[in-house]
């Protein structure tokens, strides 16, 4: 989550000529890949919780989109498009905000112990 703030700084300091393209370019394929090995863990965890299993399909394809939109604004300099990247980065700030959270549910549901007692069970 925080590599994804870092990423949105990089592009807000990109905009306004404080930095190269290139630092922002590199921590949005780390990003990418981090998303990768995310979506390989959500699809093979068990048992599956299929709502993280849909988000970080979502993710890896909202950041492919996102570095192709990058691409298209250093190379066209256009503005509307550079708007859309800028929305996208948004959407996909809140997944990874979202996705840490089920992640978190998942991981204190997974660690409920079942109850073994001997009364009656409800």
């Amino acid at each position: 989550m925080i590599l994804v703030f870092i990423q949105i700084a990089l592009g807000g300091l990109l905009t306004f000529d404080y930095i190269s393209w290139i630092p922002h370019a590199i921590t949005g394929f780390i990003v990418l890949a981090l998303a990768i090995v995310t979506l390989i863990v959500a699809q093979t965890s068990k048992p599956p919780f299929r709502p993280l299993q849909g988000l970080s399909i979502g993710l890896v394809l909202a950041i492919v989109v996102q570095i192709i939109l990058g691409f298209l604004t250093l190379n066209t300099s256009n503005l509307a498009v550079a708007w859309v990247h800028l929305l996208v980065a948004v959407g996909i700030y809140g997944m990874v905000v979202s996705g840490t959270f089920m992640s978190m549910r998942l991981n204190y549901h997974s660690r409920e112990q079942p109850a073994t007692g001997t009364g009656p069970q409800v």
